[in-house]
């Protein structure tokens, strides 16, 4: 008698897990945006002076007149960015592909939501292009069969995108979810 194949479970588990990590993820960034601000300067309470758990000599002397406190300063910010035209970008070496592949899955969950909402879906797809080109030559070294594979799915995810589809930006989750596994051995 043969024992049945656990390798469907493996792999439901695997997908289960994905999905709860963007649940979690979402959950948390939307709990990030749960803030209040004081539009109404007749209504705003003053910042209090009196007891702090820094020493005074941390924060400077309260009546330092070279310190400006953010409320009383109603001058606008300067458009543009922000950054020394000499400085050089933060390059994030990659991982491994077996670290890497999971998160490149996590980020492209959150396609379908972020086309048909208010999403940040064109960051979001960069940081899959970001992630699978950092990842790409270590997947061609050990699984040359599912390069090209993943590379359409990433295709696919840019193309849904481009032409507000989310309905295509789920398949192309779906499709990579299985290519994962099948890097993984959770197929």
């Amino acid at each position: 008698m043969t024992e049945p194949s656990v390798a469907p479970v493996r792999s439901a588990i695997r997908r289960a897990e994905v999905v709860l990590v963007a649940a979690l993820l979402v959950a948390l960034a939307s709990a990030g945006c749960a803030t209040t601000t004081v539009d109404d300067p007749a209504t705003a309470v003053a910042p209090s002076t009196e007891a702090t758990s820094a020493p005074a000599s941390a924060a400077g002397p309260v009546d330092d007149p070279d310190r400006v406190l953010a409320a009383d300063d109603t001058t606008p910010l300067e458009p543009g960015v922000v950054v020394a035209d000499d400085v050089e970008p933060t390059v994030v070496a990659p991982g491994t592909p077996l670290d890497e592949l999971p998160r490149i899955g996590v980020e492209m969950s959150r396609l379908s939501s972020q086309i048909g909402g208010d999403g940040d879906e064109d960051d979001t797809l960069q940081v899959i292009v970001d992630t699978w080109t950092g990842i790409e030559d270590q997947v061609r070294a050990e699984r040359p069969d599912l390069v090209e594979r993943i590379a359409s799915t990433i295709e696919m995810a840019r193309v849904a995108v481009d032409r507000n589809r989310p309905a295509d930006a789920d398949k192309a989750f779906s499709l990579l979810t299985r290519l994962v596994d099948a890097y993984t051995g959770d197929d």
